[in-house]
Parts: C-alpha cells; structure tokens; sequence
C-alpha cells in the first residue's frame, strides 16, 4: 500500500512539473509572469525569445487561446536585418509550456485559411531604408498599398510669407505679406498616396 501510495505521489509530481512554463534554455528569452489573484493561481506568463545579435524573434504568450493553447507572436528579419514583415499572433493547436516553437506559423492556415497574415514595409534600396510602400494584412489589400514618394519642391510648389511687426499704440502690429515662391530644391516634399489614391503633401 505504501508503494502504491509513494508511485502515485511522484505520478503528481511529474505531472505538476510538466504543467509548469519551463523555456528552452539552449535560447536567450526573457519569462514574465503577471499574477492575476491573490495566489497567483490566475496567471499571464509570456516568454519572449531573442536572436544572438539580442533581437527579439518570437514571443509566446503560454495558454492564452480561451481553449488553454499558446499564442505566438513570430518575428521576422530581411538580410539586412530590418523588420518588414509583422505578423499577426497566431494560435497554436496546444502549449509548449514556454518552449520555443521551430514552426510558429504551421498552424496560421488552420485560424486564417488564406489570408496573408502579416503587413508589409517596402523599403527603398539605400542606406535611409526609407519607406516606399506600407501594404496592410489580408489578401484585399494586396494591390492597396500605401505609396510614400520623397522629392523637392520645384519653383511654383510653395508661397514664401514674411510678416513685417511694428510698435503701434502700445501693441505690436504684424502685415503678413507675400514675396514671391519657395526657390526650387529648398524644401523636403514628402507625398503619401493612401490606399484609395488619395494624395496628402508636407513640405518642410
């Protein structure tokens, strides 16, 4: 009876141990945990997983579906090391206790069949990486993308203003006058097309 009652203490022990977040330790990761009672019975664990250059590559919120399974964030890097991509959570089909995922996006055609889950950033091939085009989740907006177009101003773009301040019963007085447009390449013109082709100019 003794034995029977000591194998089924340590069949608990195992068990309990199992159910704890337990992170790879081969990765760098940062666990967090968030208790949401008294007892710390409620609990938010996230265990957020870092590359060898430090940046982050994958964050795992433990059994946070409402069915008691992991949601992972992935994170993604072009070769110069830029995120471009970011993509949405995806739910898996059961928890790895904290455990890095080698396939974080194998269950992403299960919860969003088709659809391209994450937004994308073209950037312009120069050292600036500046933004050429911002294209937004799902398939619709595939061929929406928001343009960005970075140029100068040319001689007609801009009015040029001055004021002329006086001293006038016992109050300044300010003329605002006109003298002519901006000269041409004095100004940063920077043009954002939105997804409906609606165009918005700043010159700075």
């Amino acid at each position: 009876m003794k034995n029977f009652l000591a194998l089924c203490s340590l069949v608990l022990v195992a068990f309990n141990y199992s159910a704890q977040t337990v992170p790879s330790t081969s990765e760098n990761y940062v666990y967090s945990k968030t208790c949401l009672d008294a007892d710390c019975i409620k609990k938010a664990e996230t265990v957020q997983y870092f590359d060898g250059l430090g940046r982050p590559k994958q964050v795992i919120n433990v059994k946070a579906s409402p069915t008691g399974k992991d949601v992972v964030s992935y994170i993604e890097y072009d070769q110069f090391g830029r995120q471009t991509k970011d993509f949405l959570p995806v739910p898996q089909s059961a928890t790895s206790n904290g455990a890095i995922y080698n396939s974080p996006l194998g269950n992403a055609s299960t919860i969003y069949g088709n659809e391209k889950i994450y937004a994308e950033k073209i950037l312009e091939a120069s050292p600036l990486s500046r933004i050429q085009q911002q294209i937004q989740v799902g398939n619709d907006w595939a061929t929406h993308p928001v343009q960005f177009d970075y140029d100068a101003n040319t001689d007609n773009d801009v009015k040029k203003y001055t004021t002329t301040t006086t001293w006038s019963n016992n109050a300044t007085l300010s003329i605002l006058i006109t003298t002519g447009n901006f000269p041409a390449n004095q100004l940063y013109k920077n043009t954002v097309t939105d997804e409906d082709g609606n165009i918005s100019i700043e010159f700075k």
